[in-house]
């Protein structure tokens, strides 16, 4: 199991909004990327949602 250690949940909305940027900056730069830990896991999983769900 993962902990979060972030006091508010801000906080941990805030760093999976950091590791999505990282993962999209990748992803139009042509790089690809894997994620590394669980918060950019979450992005990625996050992202991908967003994706299926706008086509």
């Amino acid at each position: 199991m993962a902990r979060d250690y972030e006091r508010k949940t801000a906080h941990a909305e805030a760093m999976i909004d950091v590791a999505m940027i990282r993962l999209m900056a990748a992803r139009l730069a042509g790089e690809d990327v894997e994620p590394h830990g669980p918060i950019e896991t979450e992005a990625a999983r996050r992202l991908a949602e967003d994706l299926t769900e706008n086509q």
